[in-house]
């Protein structure tokens, strides 16, 4: 008597290639990011759809078993040829994977995969800021209506918000004091440093405040002209150098520190956890009793004195930052300038393509299978033979983006070479000639900078990258002492776009450079 085959070979082969999907889409992701560093998603917060996708599989599998059942009680397995002809278990097995990789690249598609492919000066005004924040053990003690821990890292973040233009760093300490992140104007990545911040990142232990403060003022870069900052953020029980000289020292070379005391003047005893992060009730003296840990306000004050800045005592669950605010307003600015990416080149189109691919070849495959051959089958063997050119990348793309990298390097010569090569293909000549002078411009050859700006606005209509041409151009004149030249470019920048602060900050240099030209040529004359 025949006997009904398996389930468990199509669920393995299910199981099998779902395995093999995740390994595909994670192995190609790292290695994509270490080719192309730019590589990102658009719509990255929303990356947790694609991994509720392999919930299809699971119910497949329960699909595949209940039809499985009902077909059982059809007919034995002997008659099942004659009931339902050409029935075969791995027939919807291979529809399904079909359409669930095509449902996988349709949300990746979704989320939208792009490169950076042009980077441009960012300049802003503010100052320089960095804050220490305290990571000793007693930050975990809960007197001010939360961790003081996690009330300090809410009021880094408020602060930095609240800082448009400046650039700001961070430093954690306990025993000792370290560099969490350089000076930066980037508030997406400081708050990725502020979410790795715990007690026990520090091996040692205690409440270093002068060394962190030092550390702060290590942290600033020497040749801006900005004005600097220090805020330190701590529960002010020192108990390891002196924070008042530290202090003292910092205004002393012209800056400023600033306290934030996160606590209370009563105190709590200090929480104790396991080694699995529980709380496990709290830390004891030698005689048993717990450890209270309570603000030291005194020391804060004289520091904060020594140290030209502001007090101020946290209340229960909010930090006052006005007095900080206030205090910066009256500082001196200076104009920062980074270098990031503008313009970026997604890169949807291969997988919505792909997608399409495996919709048709899941169409045409029969429920049942025939004596002749399918068009599936043909249509698959199409694909495997011929190749597929979307799926390359063209060489001018690729110096496109080997251009970026080098440029973030700060490798000008190199990627000048790299983006003049882009710009023999017609596709993306436009935006790597710009490219290509910005390069030029960084390297300081403000003739060939402006020579490759011209060629630009020659082959582009695009109005955001005329404007963006027509204000660098306005860059290389003042540069190269043409007054002129900067106003007539930094007026067409403004016609595109007028919000453009930095086109008008260069029209106004440009004019102040005509009126001092204009008085230096009358006074020649007399």
């Amino acid at each position: 008597m025949k006997n009904w085959s398996s389930l468990r070979p199509a669920v393995g082969l299910l199981l099998f290639l779902e395995l093999l999907l995740w390994m595909a889409v994670l192995a190609g992701w790292f290695t994509a990011t270490s080719l192309v560093p730019s590589l990102t998603l658009h719509r990255l917060d929303s990356v947790p759809i694609l991994g509720m996708t392999a919930l299809l599989t699971v119910l497949m599998i329960g699909h595949l078993r209940w039809r499985h059942k009902v077909i059982q009680t059809l007919a034995d397995a002997e008659q099942i040829a004659s009931v339902m002809p050409g029935y075969r278990i791995f027939i919807p097995t291979w529809k399904f994977v079909m359409l669930r990789v095509a449902m996988a690249f349709l949300i990746i598609a979704w989320l939208d995969p792009k490169m950076g492919s042009r980077l441009q000066e960012v300049e802003s005004e503010g100052v320089d800021m960095m804050v220490a924040l305290d990571v000793s053990n007693s930050m975990m003690t809960e007197d001010v209506g939360i961790a003081r821990l996690d009330l300090a890292k809410r009021t880094v973040k408020r602060l930095a918000s609240s800082t448009s233009g400046d650039r700001i760093g961070l430093v954690v300490f306990a025993g000792e004091a370290y560099v969490q992140c350089p000076l930066t104007t980037d508030l997406d990545a400081l708050d990725l440093f502020l979410e790795s911040v715990h007690p026990n990142m520090i091996p040692i232990q205690g409440t270093a405040v002068g060394r962190a403060i030092e550390t702060c003022w290590q942290g600033f870069d020497k040749g801006s002209e900005a004005s600097r900052v220090v805020v330190v953020l701590t529960d002010g029980e020192n108990h390891e150098d002196d924070v008042v000289a530290a202090a003292r020292a910092v205004n002393q070379d012209g800056g400023s520190t600033h306290f934030l005391g996160i606590a209370t003047l009563e105190g709590a005893p200090i929480p104790a956890f396991d080694s699995r992060g529980r709380p496990s009730g709290f830390r004891t003296d030698q005689s048993g009793q717990p450890v209270v840990s309570s603000l030291d306000e005194v020391t804060l004050i004289e520091a904060a004195r020594a140290g030209g800045g502001t007090y101020t005592r946290a209340s229960s669950g909010f930090v006052e930052l006005s007095p900080i605010l206030q205090f910066k307003d009256g500082l001196e600015e200076a104009r920062i300038s980074s270098v990031s990416y503008v313009d970026y080149e997604h890169v949807l189109l291969p997988w919505l393509i792909a997608a399409a691919l495996l919709l048709l070849i899941e169409m045409l495959i029969p429920k049942r299978p025939k004596n002749r051959p399918t068009a599936a089958y043909a249509v698959l063997c199409m694909i495997l033979v011929v190749e597929n050119p979307l799926f390359a990348q063209s060489d001018s793309r690729t110096q496109m983006v080997e251009g970026t990298q080098a440029f973030r390097d700060s490798q000008w010569e190199e990627a000048a070479i790299l983006f003049g090569e882009a710009a023999k293909d017609e596709s993306t000549s436009a935006t790597a000639l710009y490219n290509q002078g910005c390069a030029l411009l960084a390297a300081g050859d403000t003739d060939a900078a402006s020579s490759a700006f011209d060629r630009t606005l020659n082959q582009t209509k695009n109005a955001d990258l005329r404007a963006s041409a027509h204000y660098n151009k306005s860059l290389s004149a003042l540069l190269q002492g043409n007054a002129e030249k900067a106003i007539e470019h930094a007026k067409s920048s403004l016609r595109i776009n007028p919000n453009n602060p930095e086109a008008r900050h260069n029209l106004a240099l440009a004019k102040r450079l005509k009126q001092q030209q204009d008085q230096n040529q009358d006074g020649e004359q007399n």
